[in-house]
């Protein structure tokens, strides 16, 4: 119920902030595979993870998938689409969260929050997504090729710390950093679940947001 609860509140912010984004999801997935230098990610400052746009990748496989996240292109990456998925259509306003199953069992994930910004309606190989999230039902998370910010299933909480420092907000079973974005006018937020609040707790979700 904990998992299933978390997994929740990471699809409402996610959505939330894709709802908020606006004129934003107009842009074309080209023009975000166009910066194309990742910078180091330093440890944060005060709470807050200074990035590059290019750094708000998802990778899967070695291959990295650049916000806004085009299904076309995880599916590209390596990332299984149920051909359902392919068949949602997004009116103007609409918003989908799509399940995304990277294993047979179907214990591990990655959802892409997609959102119309425009007037028409689409297919959702159009749609765009500026909030991401990879999560798992498994209680022994095991890296599944797939990362944010570096960030693997079943790496350790101490590690993340480590990584990153202090974050903005530290909840025992997860830890939520702000995100500024150097090159661009996106802000977000960056949240870390573990399977419970100790250091050896294990990396069992992780969500990007992304706003401007």
């Amino acid at each position: 119920m904990k998992k299933f609860l978390s997994i929740i509140l990471a699809l409402l912010m996610v959505l939330s902030l894709a709802a908020c984004s606006g004129d934003a999801n107009k842009k074309s997935g080209k023009d975000s595979a166009a910066q194309d230098k990742q910078e180091e990610i330093k440890a944060a400052v005060e709470g807050v993870l200074t990035v590059g746009i290019a750094n708000a990748a998802i990778e899967v496989n070695n291959t990295s998938v650049p916000m806004p996240y085009i299904l076309g292109d995880l599916e590209s990456a390596g990332v299984p689409v149920d051909e359902s998925v392919k068949e949602v259509e997004l009116a103007s306003g609409d918003f989908f969260s799509a399940n995304l199953y990277l294993d047979e069992e179907e214990e591990y994930l990655i959802i892409p929050a997609y959102y119309n910004a425009g007037d028409d309606a689409i297919n959702i190989a159009d749609a765009q997504a500026e909030g991401i999230t990879m999560t798992t039902y498994s209680d022994e998370p095991a890296d599944q090729g797939v990362s944010i910010f570096g960030v693997t299933f079943g790496m350790a909480k101490s590690d993340i710390l480590t990584t990153f420092g202090e974050p903005m907000y530290d909840g025992g079973d997860y830890l939520e950093w702000e995100v500024a974005v150097s090159d661009s006018d996106y802000t977000g937020s960056f949240t870390v679940y573990f399977t419970g609040d100790e250091d050896s707790a294990l990396v069992s979700q992780v969500n990007l947001g992304l706003i401007k």
